[in-house]
């Protein structure tokens, strides 16, 4: 009799309990279903069509123009390219001097067309340009010799005013060539003399050279070529003493 009795309040307590989640927010049949989506936001659509042609052009004014033209100086002074002060100087290379040499003497050739093979040419050392013209090198005394050699072999008359009258016997050796002014002939019989002047800059030496009539002294032929640095160093090599 006791069970039976106790079955009325069980019954009454789940009714209470299903009751009860059925009040609240979140019910008993959700627990079991699926949420529903957020609703969608509408699709805005952009117009991508061009701008119609009205006809008119912007131009700028006076005032813009100037600062445009401020601006675009400013950044043209701020990008300068400097050259490197050294370019790439192999330590071995098939140029010499002999081979700018020959080309200075096919110019000088080419462009002197009062040269022929009866005219005398003396061919002097090539100097600095300074104030002072009397200041030569390695580089001017080396260039002057090779040229000897090179136009000469263009059937052109070369004299050689360093050769003296005789051959003076030393110790030393059988000498010939003097830089000796008493030494040397007076009576030359030149008709042109070849020299020139040497410009330093960061790539090299600059060689100008030119043939000038010994009577009216007007410049015949003229020619120009630069030397490499890695050439004009190679003149006078850098040797390293060796202490004992």
């Amino acid at each position: 009799m006791k069970c039976i009795k106790n079955i009325p309040v069980l019954l009454t307590c789940t009714c209470l309990l299903i009751s009860g989640c059925a009040s609240t927010e979140n019910a008993f049949a959700n627990w079991f279903s699926t949420p529903e989506p957020p609703p969608e936001a509408p699709a805005v659509k952009v117009d991508m069509s061009p701008d119609p042609d009205t006809g008119l052009v912007y131009r700028a004014d006076s005032r813009q123009r100037m600062k445009d033209s401020n601006l675009q100086s400013e950044q043209q002074s701020r990008a300068i390219y400097r050259a490197p002060n050294s370019l790439y100087q192999p330590a071995y290379t098939h140029k010499s001097l002999a081979d700018y040499a020959e080309q200075l003497t096919m110019e000088l050739v080419r462009n002197g067309r009062q040269l022929d093979t009866q005219s005398k040419v003396g061919i002097a050392s090539f100097v600095n340009f300074d104030n002072t013209l009397k200041h030569t090198s390695v580089l001017g005394n080396q260039l002057a010799e090779m040229l000897i050699v090179e136009v000469q072999g263009f059937g052109v008359q070369v004299i050689d005013f360093k050769t003296t009258d005789y051959i003076g016997v030393g110790a030393n050796g059988d000498m010939v060539f003097s830089r000796d002014a008493r030494k040397l002939s007076n009576q030359l019989g030149l008709d042109f003399i070849l020299s020139g002047t040497l410009v330093r800059n960061e790539k090299g030496v600059r060689v100008n050279a030119r043939i000038i009539s010994m009577d009216s002294k007007i410049v015949v032929s003229s020619a120009s070529v630069l030397i490499p640095n890695f050439v004009v160093k190679s003149l006078q090599p850098e040797y390293v003493l060796v202490g004992e």
